[in-house]
């Protein structure tokens, strides 16, 4: 009998102390940053640009400018930095319209380092200011999230009075997300980042463009219905096929016959 209510108490001491692991290392375990860009893409129009946020860090970013009145702000995943999402640049100049790919703080060349939520709203709040000092109005701006950048773009898009905002392999919470990969683990409890997009899109009112291939093999495809469902009109939704990161490449040409129609380009 000892021994069992020794071997009990490991365990629960065991499973304690890896709960304690996962709160204290949270961010390490939601965003994997590359510092550094290997290879800035040789494309006339890129112009590589820093942004300074309202507590001083400064972001690294891609800007392409294609004499638009339009802009896109494409915020990319918790993977890498955006030399992996280079391939978005080929979109941008089929659509002849301009775009934004920033780095988050501690992502690519980027500086400071993600300690908050807040910390991510600071940074897109500076790429949204550095658009409009651009001359783009608010109303000619796009915000394209994809997977995780979510938590960053739908931030955003609330109280702005933009264009139009685009949701790419989204989840609905990182709380429900979570909870499904990890069930033994008391994650409403642990978490430290909440990002509630299923709380957040239903105030936002402004036409959203959802997209989510069938094939994503990290955020399952069902993360789109309960977005779509409480997302408000104007609302479309794009199925493609491709992985979580490849579904962009494999439906490339899908991505710009739905993007001239959804943002009415010629």
């Amino acid at each position: 009998m000892k021994k069992v209510i020794r071997y009990s108490l490991i365990i629960f001491l065991s499973y304690v102390a890896f709960c304690i692991f996962v709160f204290l290392n949270q961010e390490n375990l939601l965003f994997f940053p590359f510092r550094g860009v290997f290879i800035i893409p040789k494309v006339d129009n890129l112009e590589e640009v820093y942004i300074k946020t309202e507590d001083g860090v400064k972001l690294n970013a891609w800007y392409f400018d294609n004499k638009s009145d339009k802009t896109i702000i494409f915020f990319h995943g918790n993977w890498g930095n955006i030399f992996f999402n280079r391939e978005r640049i080929k979109i941008f100049n089929e659509l002849k319209i301009n775009a934004i790919m920033p780095d988050y703080r501690e992502y690519g060349r980027s500086g400071g380092e993600i300690l908050s939520e807040q910390d991510l709203k600071k940074d897109a709040d500076a790429v949204y200011q550095y658009v409009l000092s651009k001359w783009i109005k608010s109303e000619n701006i796009i915000i394209w999230w994809q997977s995780f950048g979510g938590a960053v773009a739908i931030d955003l898009a609330q109280n702005k009075n933009i264009k139009a905002l685009v949701v790419e392999s989204a989840f609905s919470s990182l709380e429900e997300m979570a909870s499904s990969q990890f069930p033994y683990l008391p994650i409403k409890f642990l978490l430290k980042f909440h990002f509630r997009n299923d709380e957040k899109i239903s105030k936002i009112h402004i036409p959203v463009l959802i997209i989510h291939s069938i094939r994503d093999e990290i955020i399952n495809f069902s993360n789109w219905e309960k977005l779509f469902s409480l997302a408000n009109e104007p609302k479309f939704f794009l199925k493609t096929n491709g992985t979580h990161n490849g579904g962009f490449s494999s439906s490339f040409d899908l991505y710009v016959s739905t993007f001239r129609d959804f943002l009415k380009l010629k």
